[in-house]
């Protein structure tokens, strides 16, 4: 095979993965010479070989642009083997760290959560009052059903889209994605998810001896074409997605693709299991539908927690289940009991309060004020080079580096001065995002520490291309 057409089968090969569906940008012809150990001539006429069949274009002082979306392709079933790099990130490196951009944390220092920590703290002066135990009886699966109403009722803005009685509390939103994948999988079978996806996920699917089937997304979700492509191919369980404020890029599906997805999931009898932690964090005033809430044949198994709209460490989370409500009840029941009674009676009298609604309002707001500073602050700090993907919601923002740029090394080399970040590496099976890191702005507050941290994040990816 000719160096030539190497290089053309490499770009499309990477175009069909999913590497630059956001930013639709090739690297530069001096960076891919380098990444495939040929000339700069070779990848020159490979590009305008692809220029001439009209699915690239020359874009002033930018580079080499995708016209002509290369279909994505589903890949093959493949075990997930992530290593222990998740566990640094959120254990040591994380708590070392000076500056704070890795782990998906929080903001933890707003008054709604302090409010919060008021009704716990009246729970148990209660509590210890009394002669009698209130609160720290055990609340057996499904969980206190004034938590569950709660949930129905509140989670989706006050319009009632979930049903009380398919609410079971969990250990926080893993443990209700575990639950469900328990539920409608044996070690072996097949699932799909979305590419990136969140190593938190693909973890949970490497524990549990799961095969795993990536589709590659973009800015409105998974790529529906290969989806439905995988489901003829191989058979499958389970779909794990998350629609609204994606972890990491951000996207927010459309509902016109959400219909669609159903549809294919009605036809293939295909379990849904949606992972909704960020879905309040919008950055506009209009509540997206969940899938839950457009789902007619109980096959949705919606996810979620406390922990990114008040403090990680509370642990506890919900899964409205669905058809599958029975199945996930009796699981929950024989591995972990039960969740804590004194915590799920504080949830459940903070959310009947005026202060979810008003914390929650002031959360977007901030978190949408935060995005516009710190998507500011890295157009001031990081080369031209640098694709930022603009979150629609949450406080995650996805970067793609230069093709040549090892995002495992710049999170090795940040952790050395003291900044924590997330290597893209463990967002995909097949390292296909090892260009790309993962930056948290939830705390951000253009302090000269942080500005710092950004301009020695934009030397690492400068010296690295």
């Amino acid at each position: 095979m000719k160096a030539y057409q190497r290089v053309v089968d490499y770009i499309e090969q990477r175009a069909a993965q999913g590497a630059w569906q956001h930013n639709r940008f090739l690297p530069s012809v001096r960076a891919l010479s380098q990444s495939l150990g040929v000339s700069k001539n070779t990848v020159l006429h490979a590009y305008q070989l692809l220029e001439a069949k009209h699915v690239i274009r020359a874009v002033p002082r930018r580079g080499f642009e995708l016209v002509q979306s290369v279909p994505a392709k589903p890949h093959p079933p493949r075990p997930v083997v992530l290593g222990a790099t998740a566990l640094d990130i959120i254990g040591p490196a994380q708590r070392e760290a000076r500056v704070v951009f890795g782990s998906a944390n929080p903001d933890t220092t707003l008054n709604g959560r302090k409010e919060f920590f008021k009704t716990l703290s009246r729970a148990v002066r209660r509590e210890t009052q009394s002669s009698d135990a209130i609160y720290t009886f055990h609340e057996s699966p499904p969980g206190l059903a004034a938590l569950r109403e709660q949930i129905a009722l509140r989670t989706h803005s006050g319009t009632q889209e979930i049903d009380k009685e398919e609410v079971i509390i969990t250990n926080g939103a893993q443990e209700a994605i575990s639950l469900a994948l328990r539920v409608v999988t044996s070690p072996g079978d097949n699932v799909i998810v979305e590419s990136p996806c969140f190593y938190g996920t693909l973890q949970c699917l490497e524990a549990l001896g799961l095969h795993v089937i990536e589709i590659p997304s973009d800015a409105e979700g998974i790529c529906l074409h290969a989806l439905e492509s995988a489901l003829k191919s191989w058979s499958t369980k389970a779909i794990v997605l998350n629609p609204n404020a994606n972890n990491p890029t951000g996207f927010i599906m459309p509902e016109a693709n959400k219909q669609r997805l159903l549809a294919l999931a009605n036809q293939y009898d295909l379990a849904v299991i949606e992972d909704d932690v960020f879905g309040s964090l919008i950055h506009h005033s209009q509540r997206n539908s969940t899938l839950k809430a457009l789902d007619t044949d109980g096959r949705v198994m919606l996810c979620n927690s406390f922990s990114k709209i008040l403090d990680p460490s509370l642990r506890l989370g919900w899964i409205a289940a669905g058809r599958y409500f029975d199945q996930v009840n009796y699981l929950k029941y024989v591995t972990t009991l039960a969740t804590s009674g004194i915590m799920q009676h504080a949830a459940a009298d903070w959310l009947s309060s005026a202060n979810y609604p008003r914390h929650l309002k002031h959360l977007q707001g901030r978190y949408r004020q935060k995005r516009c500073e710190f998507l500011d602050a890295l157009a001031s700090t990081l080369a031209p080079e640098v694709q930022v993907i603009p979150p629609q919601g949450g406080f995650l923002c996805w970067l793609q580096l230069p093709e040549t740029c090892d995002g495992d090394r710049i999170y090795l080399a940040a952790k050395e001065h003291g900044i924590s970040l997330t290597p893209g590496s463990l967002f995909g099976t097949q390292g296909q995002f090892k260009h790309c890191i993962r930056l948290n702005f939830a705390l951000f507050n253009r302090s000269c520490e942080q500005m710092q941290a950004l301009e020695r994040v934009g030397q690492l990816i400068t010296e690295a291309s």
